[in-house]
Order: structure tokens, then sequence, then C-alpha cells
């Protein structure tokens, strides 16, 4: 069950790499430019608002609100720390690398998370866990196909960009080892990882990534086609998001699921 659990977690972190084939070439992506900011604004409005923060708050009415404020706030104070940090490397392109660095950190507080559902799963039943497995990898690909994307246009080279996202969606062994070593009393803490991440993710959508497409329209073509860029990211997140829930049920229903972890050892116990 445990090298199940870690094999299904190392598949799902490989799929970090897929932005390599999307964006495999100069030509390639200079034309995609205009439109990987855009898409990626669409896909983490759509993981926040359908998915990170109604978990947040059903796990934890009173303070996920708070935890997700938190989130919001810890990555504006490390955004001035960054852009200080990079503007005395790099003036012209400090704002980029710090976002990109941004996304990293917070991806991979949200892929903790994403490890403890997976670990909680493969402690219920292997069929769970990989059906949790399969739920996972689906959303997480166009996430991190536009990670990939956002951190090429920072600068960074295919090579360094891909290891970058590998190391940053490897943090899924973290929460997978955590519930599996935690098993019962782990999962209940799930809200805490999922409402920094969805704070997180708010502050770079909203804060960062979107100011910068108003600031630059010329970069990308016009208003409407940046509007409809995000409206194209927002919809295929969201469509994945929907159908994944319903097949794999990772959302809600897999929170209910995993809350009979506990019962599972007593009932272990009392044989």
């Amino acid at each position: 069950m445990i090298l199940d659990a870690l094999i299904a977690a190392l598949l799902i972190a490989l799929v970090s790499l897929t932005g390599v084939f999307f964006f495999g070439d100069n030509k390639r992506l200079i034309g995609a430019q205009r439109y990987i900011i855009p898409v990626a604004v669409g896909v983490f409005l759509s993981l926040i608002l359908f998915e990170m923060i109604p978990e947040t708050l059903a796990s934890s009415p009173n303070w996920g609100g708070i935890t997700i404020g938190l989130g919001f706030i810890a990555f504006y104070i490390l955004a001035n720390v960054l852009h200080k940090k990079f503007h005395d490397q790099d003036a012209e392109n400090c704002d980029q690398k710090g976002a990109a660095i941004l996304l990293l950190i917070g991806d991979a507080i949200h892929n903790v998370a994403d490890g403890i559902i997976l670990g909680s799963a493969f402690l219920i039943n292997p069929t769970i866990g990989f059906a949790a497995a399969i739920g996972i990898a689906l959303h997480e690909l166009p996430q991190e196909i536009v990670e990939f994307g956002v951190l090429i246009r920072a600068g960074y080279s295919r090579t360094r960009a891909a290891l970058y996202n590998l190391i940053s969606a490897s943090s899924i062994f973290i929460g997978t080892i955590l519930i599996i070593i935690a098993a019962e009393y782990g999962e209940q803490y799930i809200w805490i990882f999922t409402g920094l991440a969805a704070g997180n993710l708010l502050y770079i959508a909203a804060s960062d990534l979107l100011p910068r497409i108003h600031g630059g329209v010329e970069r990308y073509g016009n208003i409407w086609n940046s509007a409809l860029s995000i409206i194209l990211g927002f919809t295929i997140m969201t469509g994945i998001l929907t159908w994944t829930h319903e097949n794999f049920g990772h959302g809600d229903a897999h929170h209910h699921d995993t809350a009979n972890i506990s019962e599972e050892y007593t009932h272990i116990d009392e044989h």
C-alpha cells in the first residue's frame, strides 16, 4: 500500500514535465507568449474558486477564511522581498522572476495538500487511491503546462524551468508520507494547506499576473485577446475539475470518504 502510494505520487509529480512538449521550440514559444499569462490566470482562478476555497471553507468554516487571508498576506510580503532581491540581480525582469518563484512556492504548498489526499485514499483501499491519483493528475495537467510557460516567460531555460517545476511538484511526496505516518490524525488538517495555497495562488493571479497583462496590453495583443484567453483557461480548468470530481471523487466526496479512515483502523483493532 505504501509503495503503491509513493509510485502514484511519483507519476503525478512527473506530470510537471508535460510543459516541455508544449513549448518545445523557440518559434512555438514566441507565438504562445501572449497567451501564456492570461490562460494561467484563468486556470488558477478556476482552481481557487471551484476547488481550493470551497474545500477549505467546507472543512473549517470558522478558520478557513482566515487561513486563506493569511496565505494572501504572506505572499504579498514575500513578493516584495523577492522583488527587491531580483531587482538587484536583474532589474529588467525582476517582476517576472519574482512571480515565477511565488508560483513555484504556492504550487508546492498545494501539492502537499494533494499528497495528503492521495495518501488518505490509499489508506482506505488501493482502488480509491488509484482513482484519486488519476483525478489529481488530470487537474494538475493544465496547471503544470501554464506554470512551465510562466517560468519560460520569466527567462529561465527550458531545462531549468522543467527542473524547478519538478521540484515543486515533488512536494506531493511530503503530504503522502505525512498522512501515511500520521494515519487517522493528519487528514483533518488538509484545509490548512489548501487554505494557504488558495491565498497564495489568489495573490499571484489577481495581484501579480493580471495587473501585468493590464499594464502591457500591447504585448498580449489587445484586451479582448487577453479576456478570451482568461476565459479559455478558466473554462478548461473548470471542465476538468468538474469531470474529475464526478468520475474520480477528488473533492468533497473524497474528503467525506477519508473521514472514515479512523473508523477503518478501529474496526481492524477490534478484530
